[in-house]
């Protein structure tokens, strides 16, 4: 037994986590290598809430990834949410498709050619430079030669998406919402969530933990004023440092060692809507 907890907390150590296991308080210490991450993302824009998430990331000055969805800059005032995510040098866009599968997932994913279609429109459309994407309704991952989907309906579209150069990213961890939009769980609940999750090494990469948000849910003042709340919390936070999705190790196991039980992966929420639920972001949007 005492060899097998030396094994466990040796991995832990070189994984970056061992802080965690081992319960250490805050210090005053920046973030140094080897220290737990997180990545902050967010999905759907640009929509209603955009220009909210926009004001909060200038603030805190945290990087964030957005998946943005085509479709949803046609309208001016959508598009001018968009351009103020460019213009933010906190935040880096990502491909989340042109259509959003219209909220037809199944449909979607039996055409693989034209979900890779889609995303090629959304690439020329908003000028993307980078082949970095998150398929819509979908948890799966795809770069180098780590694969993984939550949901077999998307294996070949993300298949055919990496042999065209797509770097596709999943997610750990899900703020989800209401019907109405409305955030479920405080600011503090979801940072309590990914300390925890972290500990455990429940994520697809053990220590890299991958949050994901959606824009429309941050229209209220009181859900803007969760959202800065979470910011500042992740932020000042000295046991884990922020990046940018495709700061993500691209080569590095995805499994915790033998000695210690493989991670349950979470992957879906017990409870309101989510990125995998059959419906239009922009019905939230309006």
């Amino acid at each position: 037994m005492k060899n097998e907890r030396r094994r466990v907390l040796k991995w832990a150590a070189v994984s970056g986590v061992a802080w965690l296991l081992a319960g250490c308080k805050q210090g005053p210490n920046p973030p140094v290598p080897g220290k737990p991450t997180v990545y902050l993302t967010t999905d759907d824009g640009p929509l209603r809430g955009s220009e909210y998430i926009d004001a909060a990331v200038r603030e805190y000055e945290v990087p964030m990834t957005a998946f943005v969805v085509g479709k949803h800059a046609q309208s001016l005032a959508f598009r001018a949410r968009l351009e103020a995510y460019r213009n933010n040098p906190h935040i880096r866009l990502g491909n989340h498709s042109y259509t959003h599968a219209n909220g037809h997932y199944l449909d979607y994913y039996r055409h693989p050619r034209r979900v890779l279609q889609d995303f090629e429109h959304n690439q020329r459309a908003l000028g993307l430079s980078e082949k970095i994407g998150r398929l819509p309704g979908r948890d799966s991952w795809r770069f180098g030669s780590r694969a993984y989907d939550a949901d077999l309906t998307a294996r070949a579209a993300a298949n055919l998406l990496a042999q065209n150069g797509y770097r596709l990213y999943g997610w750990d961890l899900e703020w989800t919402h209401t019907q109405s939009g409305a955030p479920i769980g405080t600011a503090e609940q979801i940072h309590q969530k990914i300390i925890h999750q972290l500990a455990k090494g429940d994520c697809f990469t053990p220590g890299h933990l991958v949050l994901l948000m959606h824009d429309q849910m941050f229209r209220s003042r009181a859900a803007v004023a969760q959202l800065r709340r979470l910011l500042s919390l992740l932020k000042e936070d000295q046991r884990i440092r922020l990046r940018y999705i495709d700061e993500y190790p691209l080569s590095a196991p995805s499994r915790l060692p033998k000695s210690v039980k493989t991670p349950r992966l979470i992957k879906a929420p017990a409870t309101g809507i989510g990125e995998s639920t059959p419906v239009d972001p922009l019905e939230f949007g309006r």
